[in-house]
């Protein structure tokens, strides 16, 4: 559930059902998902989330690929985590885990006037015995995972430090970052008692080498003593986790908006009594990246998002890795540029322009002679003798190669610009959709099996371009520097552009779709009723007017078919991938390439005569969702 479809299509849908079942519906399909062989592909398909080498920190010894976690308050019962690790995360924080049953999750209630979630005092908690294989799922993730230890209601300092003790070790193959979630239950203990509690607990977690926090509460009392903070130091813990929850008035406790001034309130408590060197991992309402930028500013080296999945969307930790990112390398110093030969985007750029020129002389042949000399040879039929077959013949084949020609502009076009504008800045999905988009044009080439054509011209051209494919394969890419900051919060031209946004992957997806069928037709029986009924004859006529004539159409429609599908990928992966703000030269790429090729064939729809509706209606509607996609997003891409 990417933004683009979770902001319209989903939240529309799942807020108005009770919270527990939207809950439940959402991360029970989301980890069906992620569960499936190929489920993982899917979900880094439609996020590509995974945050940049450059965010990655080391705390404790720990490794972490961003500072950016996720937080219990989502999915308390481990359901999705397979699915919430491929988000953008660094760690995952699978929340309380216990010796007891635990009595499953916990009922909840989504409060929009506040930006909260409600949930009872006693939150969900895994018990380890019945969980082992959700726990087992998680330590085998490509995250740190944190849980914290929590005791059984009333157990005293020596029967909690033997629940701690019990489970640190029951989890100690899937847990990088225990926490003792004890902090409030020993309000009744003596000093001594907690100290040995605390003591205990470090010895045991330093012969497994691992480090332990303390979690305590995002609300704690200013009027609290710091006397059992600094017991907890003394005795060994590496740091604190802020827990993103505070008291409700009504009872229970809000995971979310309320939580986020005590939260930072605490934060900066903790960071200025005990200096630098302590880990502090926060959580507490980080709805937009600006809330998690705050914390980090208050003090805490680690950031936990949970409630902002629900109310601003799944791409949060992704837009708090670009407002990281942009953080990070804003004082990079200029790099001298490399040698252009051994770089990608050089190569991707000539195969592209290559494309366009190509393009535009297939173009302006198609446009006036239509069939080109060793077309009339594999024939061994002059034009005139064509069109003495049907006199509507070339005006048809006209039609297929416009159009043709058409699409490969639009490719073209798409090649340059991501080539100029990203792959030459170092974006890898730009450079990702060019080879995507490529690979699968080429790969097309081998339809001609299905019609038994060989176009030695095209068979040239495909061999000349796929060289400069492949050196762009071997060629570097080079090392992105964000030039525009990310927003840090969202605003009107956000939420416009995720419409925009899915407008224009349902563009996309209807090329690859239209792809598909002509290509299947071009093989198979190559026309379809309205093309017969513009000409005015039968399949079986044309069969029998000249051996060959079909599959000179056939190899038309089939190329025009692999141009669609590649077409298709190169619009689709940006539209997935590269939708942020100030890319304006996307926009324009985007709306230059779309225009040239629905321009060429719709325009030679009207130029021949073949005006037919049901013909033309997937045409004008794949301009109608480009244009509007395109306007939607405009304000969100071109405003720097």
């Amino acid at each position: 559930m990417p933004d683009w479809f979770y902001r319209t299509v989903s939240q529309p849908i799942l807020f108005p059902l009770p919270a527990e079942r939207a809950r439940d519906f959402a991360l029970g399909f989301m980890g069906w998902l992620a569960r499936l062989p190929l489920g993982g592909v899917v979900i880094d398909l439609l996020g590509h989330m995974r945050p940049d080498e450059r965010l990655a920190c080391t705390h404790n010894g720990v490794s972490f690929a961003t500072a950016v976690g996720l937080g219990p308050g989502l999915d308390g019962a481990a359901t999705a985590l397979p699915a919430l690790s491929r988000f953008g995360v660094g760690f995952i924080d699978i929340g309380l885990v216990t010796l007891t049953d635990s009595p499953g999750q916990a009922p909840i209630e989504r409060r929009d006037d506040q930006q909260a979630i409600w949930q009872p005092d006693a939150p969900t908690s895994l018990a380890l015995a019945a969980n082992k294989e959700r726990i087992a799922e998680a330590g085998g993730l490509d995250v740190p995972i944190i849980a914290r230890l929590g005791v059984s209601a009333g157990a005293d300092g020596e029967r909690a430090s033997d629940e701690c003790t019990q489970l640190l070790n029951g989890l100690a193959p899937h847990v990088t970052l225990p926490a003792l979630a004890t902090f409030e239950t020993a309000d009744t203990w003596s000093a001594s008692d907690w100290t040995n509690h605390v003591a205990r607990f470090v010895d045991t977690a330093r012969q497994q080498s691992r480090p332990i926090l303390l979690c305590i509460p995002a609300d704690l009392d200013n009027a609290t003593p710091d006397d059992r903070l600094q017991a907890a130091v003394n005795a060994g813990v590496a740091g604190f986790l802020v827990d993103g929850s505070v008291r409700a008035e009504q009872g229970g406790r809000l995971i979310g908006e309320p939580a986020r001034a005590p939260a930072l309130a605490c934060v900066r408590r903790l960071r200025k009594r005990f200096g630098p060197d302590v880990l502090i991992v926060a959580s507490g309402g980080v709805h937009e990246p600006e809330h998690a930028l705050a914390l980090r500013q208050a003090g805490a080296n680690l950031v936990e998002v949970d409630s902002g999945l629900v109310f601003s969307g799944p791409g949060l930790p992704k837009r708090i890795n670009d407002a990281l990112l942009f953080e990070a390398t804003r004082d990079t110093p200029a790099q001298a540029p490399e040698r252009a030969a051994e770089m990608s985007w050089l190569w991707t750029f000539l195969m592209g322009a290559g494309m366009l020129l190509g393009s535009i002389i297939a173009l302006a042949i198609a446009a006036t002679r239509v069939v080109l000399p060793y077309d009339e040879a594999y024939l061994g039929l002059s034009r005139d003798e064509i069109t003495r077959i049907n006199p509507r013949l070339l005006a048809f084949m006209a039609h297929d190669r416009v159009s043709l020609a058409g699409t490969m502009i639009a490719i073209g076009f798409m090649y340059v610009g991501l080539s100029l504008f990203g792959v030459r800045r170092g974006l890898h999905w730009a450079q990702l959709s060019v080879f995507a988009s490529a690979f699968t044009g080429f790969a097309t080439f081998f339809l001609f099996l299905g019609f038994d054509y060989f176009d030695p011209f095209h068979a040239f051209v495909t061999g000349a371009l796929l060289q400069l494919l492949l050196l762009g394969v071997h060629g570097k890419l080079g090392t992105h520097v964000p030039e525009v900051a990310p927003p840090l919060c969202e605003d009107a031209a956000w939420r416009r552009a995720q419409w925009g946004q899915l407008l224009l992957i349902l563009h996309a997806c209807g090329l690859l779709a239209a792809g598909v069928i002509i290509s299947c037709i071009g093989v198979t029986h190559v026309f379809v009723h309205e093309d017969l009924e513009f000409m005015q004859t039968t399949a079986e006529a044309l069969r029998a007017a000249h051996p060959r004539l079909v599959p000179l159409v056939a190899h038309d429609r089939a190329t025009f078919g692999g141009m669609l599908l590649a077409s298709g990928l190169v619009f689709l992966l940006p539209a997935l991938w590269g939708i942020r703000n100030g890319s304006a030269w996307l926009w324009w790429t985007m709306l230059l390439a779309g225009l040239s090729a629905y321009v060429c064939a719709i325009g030679v729809h009207y130029a021949v005569g073949y005006v037919d509706f049901v013909h033309l209606l997937p045409a004008f509607a794949g301009l109608g969702l480009l244009l509007a996609g395109l306007a939607l997003a405009r304000d969100h891409l071109c405003d720097s």
